[in-house]
């Protein structure tokens, strides 16, 4: 047992020195840290006081101008929209409000150009655009509905300002123009100039994409200048709306204490801060103090400590000598048991950590005998009937596996198998893979020694291998799922069933096509994006119900294109669960019924007029059979040569009122018929210009009739009597839309790839709206005031052309003109007659 051994005094003595001096030292700097992490956190509570301050005082700034910019659109609503402000009451209203922005604030109106319609501050507006400023193009290209915008400098005033901007739009959303508040960046200054400016302080108001708003100091010179590769914009506003930090200033290099917040509802962030070097300017001054101190303490300690070494150190010499030979003699023998100990150790510990090995490990010498291996290596290659044991050969392993039958690869030719798994073993800085008798795979990774071995690790890779050809037939059939996806003719969209908007995850070719929509253009943006005015608001509601309850639904609803055209789309909508019965998304199958309506809308309109001609004609018969005697005893009285005058007249009216009751109903007995007169071939164009001939004749002078006949070659079966009679009426009308004065263009053209032949009638008159269009055939409807027209000619107009089997349709807006087109069949190679030019029928 070693004797306790005394310290010497010349050890305890700097002991001692070094405690005395740890202490103070300690003690020192543990005070200098906290006066300086004070310091620093005092003014970290005043900058995030001020950057609330800010915060208030920009909020309420900038809604007060968004109210009256709300007031403004409200203005420019009722006085017609962009185009009719301008006039010198403009100016003063607009003025009165733009009295109530700030610091003698600015309204500017707009148009969709760019160009200043009417400005506050001076009388008239100059001419001005801002198409090319950044908050121009936010509200107009980007479709902000609330923009504000980096501080400039005014075009007309020289103030340095930013702006406050709301679109102009029309009830279908398209823009119209801009209306923008203008407020001058001094009060905001002004208000900063108030704050403490001891310290070099910075206030701010700062867009989130790192443009200025206002800035104290320097609202001058950093004009127009970007600080977004600042701390703040950088990483801080991601983590935090609000909080301080400590950095160089992108802007004048001053490094500050510095606090931000994120500013409520508005794109825009508060940054207050002071300079660093002022703001620990006392504490180096009273860190300067204290270290005085402590360096004469410490100067005082360390002459008593070299008067008190000395002395000792004489002592210690003498008896230092004596003992380092008996040390140096003991540490010399204890290293050498210690080295024995530890490398029995270590390599006791190898063996542990080589057995402990989740692969296979083992170890070849220079001539391939196995040097040491772990139980796994042994579990692969053990079934081989024989023991793995050391001293083997790679070679031989291998070979007595192969004569088993134990690789199905090596049968019929062991001796070249075995050659090149040996030659794969012995390859320098070799990975390869190697499947068992059994089944399994494993990944061999076999490196070279220094001494020329071999050291390899066999790793079991049978588990990967299994996920591996799973995921290549997932990503088969998966790829399979898509390309059926995108190759179904119904539209796909799947939407997102976690978020409150179904904001839409896939859209398919199909659904590109049916709507207008790229996928890059609508994937992450809401499915009812495809909704409009006239989408009906319950068959919504009932698809977003059916999507709460996790249901399958099927509706029909009108949606709108890109292009802003409607189309009938029926909806099926289904939800995508996961294992667990979530909702994760919905899946929507979409077909355009437009046709199908369309088709629906004309047969029933077929229906319709069918059943209306067969009650007028039933009617008009009846009608017909009483009117005989009417006609022909009024006719016979009117001979008799004794008959008063006054019965004359009387019976001349009553034979008069027949006449036209007996040509109302045969115009009735046209409409009703379901075969046309008699019909020939007939040279349309050479006939359509006698008819124009006769009507030019017949018209108003101030009618005139411009004719297009395109092709004067086309044959048809009609009869000319009825076209004569197809065209005075559709050319009657036309100059009683137009007031009897205006120009009516008569086109004859050939439909596309031979499909017919097409006879346009269009007008310059007052036009018709969708309701009056959709009756237009009706017998006795009529839009002329009373006893001006019985309502019956567009209706024989219908009932002939329909005899001719052709089609006639109609286009129409008001103030626009109408427009009727009728199509008929070509005739195949008759035997044409030119007949003479008649006059229409009653």
């Amino acid at each position: 047992m070693t004797a306790f051994k005394r310290p010497s005094p010349t050890l305890l003595l700097i002991l001692i020195l070094v405690a005395s001096l740890g202490v103070i030292g300690t003690g020192t700097a543990r005070f200098l840290r906290i006066d300086r992490e004070e310091t620093i956190k005092h003014y970290e509570r005043i900058t995030s006081d001020t950057t609330r301050l800010l915060e208030e005082h920009a909020r309420r700034t900038i809604h007060s101008a968004d109210l009256i910019l709300l007031q403004a659109l409200r203005m420019i609503r009722e006085r017609g929209g962009v185009d009719a402000i301008g006039s010198d009451l403009d100016w003063a209203d607009f003025g009165e409000l733009a009295q109530h922005l700030p610091e003698q604030g600015v309204l500017w109106i707009y148009d969709a150009d760019g160009r200043a319609r009417l400005g506050t501050s001076v009388f008239p507006t100059p001419p001005l655009t801002v198409a090319e400023r950044d908050y121009f193009q936010a509200v107009r290209t980007r479709g902000e509905p609330f923009h504000i915008g980096p501080t400039i400098r005014g075009k007309t005033t020289g103030k340095v300002f930013f702006t406050v901007n709301r679109p102009i739009l029309d009830e279908q959303g398209r823009f119209l123009g801009m209306v923008q508040a203008a407020i001058d960046t001094a009060y905001f200054t002004k208000l900063y100039d108030l704050l403490d400016g001891s310290l070099d302080p910075l206030t701010g108001i700062y867009r989130l994409e790192g443009g200025i708003v206002v800035r104290r100091p320097g609202m001058e010179t950093h004009l127009g200048a970007d600080v977004s590769r600042g701390p703040v914009f950088q990483s801080l506003l991601a983590h935090a709306p609000a909080g301080n930090y400590e950095s160089v200033s992108p802007l004048d290099g001053t490094v500050r204490i510095a606090a931000y917040r994120r500013i409520a509802d508005l794109p825009l962030v508060a940054i207050a801060g002071v300079s660093k070097t002022a703001a620990l300017a006392e504490w180096r001054a009273r860190t300067a103090r204290a270290i005085w101190l402590n360096l004469g303490a410490l100067g005082v300690l360390i002459v008593l400590g070299v008067l008190t070494w000395s002395s000792l150190r004489r002592q210690e010499r003498s008896r230092a000598l004596a003992e380092a030979a008996l040390l140096t003699a003991q540490a010399s023998e204890r290293r050498a048991c210690l080295a024995g100990r530890q490398a029995e150790q270590a390599q006791q510990r190898l063996y542990e950590a080589i057995e402990c090995l989740p692969d296979g490990f083992a170890l070849f010498d220079a001539e391939d005998r196995l040097v040491l291996c772990n139980s796994r290596y042994r579990t692969f290659y053990a079934l081989s009937g024989h023991a793995v044991d050391v001293g083997i050969r790679f070679e031989d392993i291998l070979r007595r596996g192969a004569e088993r039958g134990l690789y199905a690869d090596a049968i019929g030719r062991i001796d070249a198998w075995v050659a090149e798994h040996v030659a794969q073993h012995r390859a320098a800085d070799r990975v390869h893979e190697q499947r068992l008798w059994d089944g399994r795979w494993l990944r061999i990774d076999e490196r070279v020694t220094a001494d020329g071995g071999r050291v390899g690790v066999r790793v079991d890779i049978s588990e990967a291998k299994r996920r591996e050809a799973e995921l290549a037939d997932l990503v088969r059939r998966n790829a399979l799922l898509a390309a059926a996806l995108e190759a179904t003719p119904n539209g796909i969209a799947i939407t997102d069933a976690t978020t409150d908007a179904p904001l839409v995850l896939y859209v398919n070719r199909a659904f590109e096509d049916m709507t207008g929509y790229m996928a890059a253009e609508i994937v992450g943006r809401t499915i009812r994006i495809l909704y409009g005015s006239e989408t009906d608001a319950e068959v919504a509601a009932s698809l977003h119900d059916a999507k709460l309850r996790g249901g399958i639904v099927t509706a029909e609803m009108i949606n709108y294109r890109k292009d802003g055209t409607p189309f009938w789309n029926m909806v099926r909508l289904a939800p995508v669960l996961d294992p667990g019965g979530s909702t994760l998304a919905h899946v929507a199958v979409l077909w355009d019924t437009t046709e199908a309506h369309r088709h629906e809308a004309e047969e029933l309109q077929r229906q319709k007029m069918e059943a209306l001609g067969q009650l007028a004609g039933g009617i008009a018969h009846e009608i017909n059979n009483l009117l005989q005697p009417v006609i022909t005893l009024s006719n016979l009285n009117l001979g008799a040569p004794d008959m008063p005058a006054p019965v004359r007249e009387d019976f001349a009216d009553i034979l008069s009122a027949g006449r036209q009751c007996r040509d109302v109903v045969g115009a009735v007995l046209a409409f009703a018929r379901k075969e046309g007169a008699a019909t020939q071939p007939l040279v349309l164009g050479d006939a359509v210009c006698r008819a124009l001939n006769f009507a030019r004749g017949v018209l108003p002078p101030a009618v005139v009739i411009d004719s297009r006949i395109g092709d004067h070659e086309a044959i048809t079966m009609i009869s000319a009597t009825e076209l004569t009679q197809v065209l005075m009426n559709l050319l009657t009308n036309a100059a009683d839309a137009m007031d009897r004065s205006g120009t009516v263009t008569v086109t004859l053209d050939r439909l596309p790839a031979a499909a017919g032949l097409r006879l346009t009638i269009g007008d310059e008159g007052c036009g018709m709206d969708e309701r009056v269009r959709q009756r237009l055939f009706e017998p006795f409807f009529t839009t002329k005031p009373q006893g001006k027209g019985t309502g019956l000619g567009l209706a024989v107009v219908h009932g002939i052309v329909r005899g001719w089997r052709g089609t006639i349709s109609v286009t129409s807006a008001l103030g626009r003109g109408t427009s009727f087109e009728i199509t008929l069949p070509v005739a195949e190679s008759p035997t044409i007659e030119h007949p003479a030019t008649e006059s229409p029928s009653a």
